[in-house]
């Protein structure tokens, strides 16, 4: 069951929730969530209904991520209900839109917080974001499982988890690919607003000289808002790079793409996650054969991958799932573990629950995932678009 605060909220209900937020405002001194409210009260045993919070992007420049990973979450949310996993309990995830806004995200997860209705948060998807949040979650002991957030400062603690392997720790993949294909130089353009672009822009790929022999020639800042990138083009093709990164967010891949081949660059193009989604559809014929790494590759083989696929698939007929998707599904399985594992809907018992699931790791749809304590591990699998799809690269 989902219900968004923008249409699916009864007059009854937000009278309710206020309440019990005032309620819990005046009451919450220790900082301890879990004690009381629908669904997290419960010390032992779980309630008929246990609720989760999704404070995720579903508006601005990266709610097609935001929106993907809560999709993922509803098909894990129908699966889970329907196939009575976890019994006669009936999982219920609330949406809030956290907009792309580091305040607005810590706001929403302080009053679900709270509320102390919520036995665990399904975190955003930008790093700045979730570093507001997890201290937040840290202090009311309350578990947060974030997906993408690819960045240090996320997991602070013991009840802060990821279920994004972070793609800077297996971005190398790539490093070796351009190797083979005998390049030796590369030009960099990163959106100098996400940490994990930074990360890889500043620290992963000048390493690559030292690993494979590529040598960064140039490296240039842009802004999640830009849409002009000739004169960060001409600077970058003037120290003639023999393949170029570009690290960007959602609809910027298609005007780079054409503007850097307009500029008569003909050599390869790597990417990170935030070329997927259909974002390079824009670039026309100028996106084919983009590369990038991910945790997630919707024609693998494994069991897991397939049966999401096709669950997803049945809920979203027109749409094909990517990264955000799967990354969303994993996490509210993860939670769906820890739930049955603690036999408790209370927040810091669900906490144990999550970790002792993470001990052993699972089958989702990024495949068989296994943990670094609260942080997911994978085997990366390099894809790129085809002009019409994410397709394996060969």
């Amino acid at each position: 069951m989902f219900a968004s605060t923008k249409s699916r909220l009864t007059r009854a209900a937000l009278i309710a929730t206020t309440l019990a937020l005032s309620a819990a405002v005046a009451g919450c001194g220790s900082g301890q969530a879990g004690t009381g409210g629908e669904g997290a009260g419960n010390t032992e045993g779980l309630p008929a209904t246990v609720n989760l919070l999704s404070v995720r992007d579903e508006t601005g420049v990266t709610a097609y991520a935001g929106l993907g990973a809560v999709r993922g979450s509803e098909v894990a949310v129908n699966e889970i209900n329907s196939s009575g996993f976890l019994g006669q309990v009936e999982l219920v995830m609330d949406r809030r839109d956290a907009a792309g806004t580091a305040q607005t995200a810590a706001s929403l997860a302080s009053e679900g917080i709270a509320s102390k209705k919520y036995s665990a948060i399904l975190g955003p998807i930008l790093a700045v974001e979730s570093r507001a949040i997890a201290p937040i979650a840290e202090k009311s002991q309350v578990p947060v499982v974030f997906t993408q957030s690819n960045s240090e400062g996320v997991l602070i603690g013991d009840f802060t988890f990821r279920a994004t392997a972070p793609f800077p720790k297996y971005y190398d993949v790539m490093g070796q690919q351009l190797q083979k294909k005998g390049i030796t130089s590369i030009g960099v353009l990163f959106d100098a607003q996400t940490a994990s672009y930074v990360e890889t822009a500043t620290k992963v790929i000048p390493e690559w000289e030292q690993k494979y022999g590529i040598r960064v020639v140039a490296s240039k800042e842009v802004q999640s808002n830009t849409q002009d990138f000739t004169a960060s083009i001409s600077s970058l093709l003037a120290e003639k790079p023999s393949a170029v990164a570009a690290y960007l967010l959602g609809a910027q891949h298609g005007t780079f793409l054409k503007q850097l081949r307009q500029a008569g660059f003909t050599g390869p193009v790597i990417a990170a996650n935030g070329a997927g989604n259909g974002n390079l559809a824009g670039a026309g014929a100028d996106g084919v054969g983009v590369s990038w790494p991910t945790a997630f590759d919707p024609s693998a083989p494994e069991a897991s991958t397939q049966d999401f696929v096709k669950s997803y698939r049945q809920m979203f007929p027109d749409k094909a799932p990517n990264i955000y998707e799967a990354e969303g599904y994993d996490a509210v399985w993860w939670i769906a573990r820890a739930l049955k594992a603690a036999n408790s809907a209370d927040p810091v018992a669900v906490q144990k629950g999550l970790v002792e699931v993470a001990a052993t790791g699972f089958d989702g749809a990024q495949g068989a995932l296994r943990f670094e304590g609260n942080d997911l591990r994978a085997t990366p699998k390099i894809v790129q678009w085809d002009g019409a799809a994410e397709v394996a690269s060969p």
